[in-house]
């Protein structure tokens, strides 16, 4: 059985002008659990937005568990408000925004996994190896 409690997990803090909070809660990195599958949560202030991006492979789903805001896959938007679920496909360019006055927060999923390795935070690096190399990773 593997638990994990977000509030035990640190989070990776993006660089402005996309800050926003990471954490990766399940992972083939971090625990013995199956590669086609990674798990965590973003945490987007009010007023920011993830930058714009995709992933050639991975498949992208969130689950908006508070706050408000929209999402932009490829050249549909829609709003966002909690129990809201949301998929992006592989090679499909999206952006979440917070047009809402509190922090958006949503459970992302990468299927396959691989993405989430780059919003480890250094003390979880140890756990993969060597960190990312390059810019600051882009996601969720």
């Amino acid at each position: 059985m593997i638990i994990v409690r977000a509030d035990d997990v640190k989070g990776w803090v993006s660089p402005a002008p996309h800050q926003r909070t990471l954490k990766v809660l399940l992972s083939p990195s971090l625990q013995d659990v199956a590669q086609g599958l990674a798990m965590g949560m973003v945490m987007l202030p009010p007023g920011l937005t993830s930058p714009p991006h995709s992933h050639d492979r991975e498949q992208e789903v969130w689950y908006v568990v508070s706050g408000t805001g929209r999402i932009r896959i490829g050249q549909e938007e829609a709003e966002l408000w909690p129990d809201t679920i949301v998929v992006s496909p592989p090679g499909v360019e999206h952006q979440l925004t917070n047009d809402g006055p509190e922090e958006l927060k949503a459970i992302w999923l990468f299927t396959p996994a691989g993405p989430e390795v780059s919003y480890l935070p250094p003390e979880q690096e140890s756990s993969r190896g060597p960190g990312p190399q390059g810019p600051a990773p882009v996601g969720c």
